[in-house]
């Protein structure tokens, strides 16, 4: 009896530690949802709780404050799930790399560029009117920006490397551009308020991209 007890532990453990993930996954699905519809400001820990099937310590438990909750409900956003793998370690990310030529490197990002943005416009809006009254939310507009640059420098990086960069571009300057283009609040326009469909703005994308860098 004894020398099952460790096993019977390890089970219990395992089942909790799978509870406490989807609560994880739960509160911060609703946490998303409400940050989306009312905004940050107007988003309570109450009504997350409400709309998780939680109470209220149990978000602080499972999840987080406020501030914790909409960086992580961005951030899986921006990959579209909650593995902890970044975007570059992606496969789409790993071919992109692998792609030598430069239509097809435009072809690829915008591809997953209209994807990523997809899924982030609704709370890059909320994180957008929410920075210039909360610290916490303003580091995380901060963030956003530094990332949003990081991508379109590697981007440059790589039609660079394929000899494709239109030579009327710095890299820098080129970096200045995708940076315009890879703004969320574009699909929020064209897709959200435009109605545009998902393969209208993708192709968009690779059209204005390609002009601009490839020239």
């Amino acid at each position: 009896m004894t020398a099952n007890q460790p096993g019977r532990a390890t089970y219990r453990s395992a089942v909790r530690a799978r509870q406490a993930e989807a609560t994880r996954r739960a509160v911060v699905t609703a946490a998303a949802g409400l940050f989306a519809a009312r905004g940050y400001a107007a988003t309570s820990i109450d009504a997350i709780a409400e709309a998780a099937g939680v109470s209220r310590s149990t978000v602080f438990t499972a999840a987080g404050g406020k501030p914790w909750l909409l960086r992580t409900a961005y951030d899986q956003a921006l990959i579209g799930d909650d593995d902890p793998a970044p975007l570059a370690d992606r496969p789409e990310s790993r071919r992109m790399r692998e792609l030598g030529d430069g239509p097809a490197i435009i072809a690829a990002y915008a591809d997953i560029l209209a994807r990523i943005v997809a899924g982030v416009s609704p709370l890059y809006e909320a994180v957008r009117t929410a920075a210039d009254t909360d610290a916490d939310v303003a580091a995380l507009w901060a963030d956003i920006g530094r990332q949003r640059r990081e991508g379109a420098q590697q981007i440059v990086a790589l039609l660079a490397a394929a000899g494709a960069l239109v030579p009327r571009l710095a890299p820098d300057r080129a970096a200045d551009v995708v940076t315009v283009y890879n703004d969320p609040g574009l699909h929020r326009h064209l897709v959200g308020d435009r109605d545009w469909t998902h393969e209208e703005f993708r192709d968009w994308l690779a059209r204005a991209l390609h002009h601009e860098l490839l020239g």
